[in-house]
């Protein structure tokens, strides 16, 4: 949302403010060019490193864990067990993942990072959280919390919008 639009919505009296009506496009507008950035933001951080989107965030979810079965890993991402496989599929050819069966139930797939997947999942963890850091340094000072609150609210809105989807 721009801010001489954000003027003209705070400026409704508040019973004329009916979010429906009001915002639906600028807020659109706004989702839609923070989804781009984002998408701009991993072709020139992630990619740079040579890895996909996908690989990356799947070693990232690793990162943090003994191992995780592919069912839970896919729940993680958010991609169905299929998709999953793929990616988990170059990764272990690349020597990033190792799979293994579970000693519990042999019918479970428990994959888990390679020492060379724990040294990129941290190379990546760093990259990112340095330009992340870069981020927050730009908002104004005493302002990173009410970014965050708002994030949030924002995710639960889209996770009430489309229940089940992420």
């Amino acid at each position: 949302m721009t801010k001489e639009n954000l003027k003209n919505v705070n400026n409704y009296p508040k019973s004329e403010k009916n979010t429906e009506e009001c915002c639906v496009e600028e807020v659109r507008e706004t989702i839609q060019k923070m989804v781009r950035v984002f998408q701009l933001f991993e072709r020139d951080q992630i990619k740079a490193l040579g890895f996909t989107t996908s690989q990356c965030y799947c070693l990232i979810a690793l990162l943090n864990s003994d191992g995780l079965p592919m069912n839970e890993l896919s729940e993680k991402m958010n991609l169905d067990t299929s998709t999953m496989t793929r990616i988990v599929a170059k990764l272990v050819r690349d020597k990033y993942i190792q799979r293994e069966r579970s000693e519990a139930d042999k019918r479970v797939v428990i994959v888990k990072l390679s020492e060379k997947g724990f040294s990129a999942a941290k190379d990546l963890s760093r990259q990112l959280n340095a330009y992340y850091e870069k981020i927050i340094y730009k908002l104004p000072k005493g302002r990173v919390e009410e970014v965050l609150e708002s994030t949030a609210l924002l995710l639960d809105a889209f996770e009430q919008a489309n229940p089940g989807c992420c």
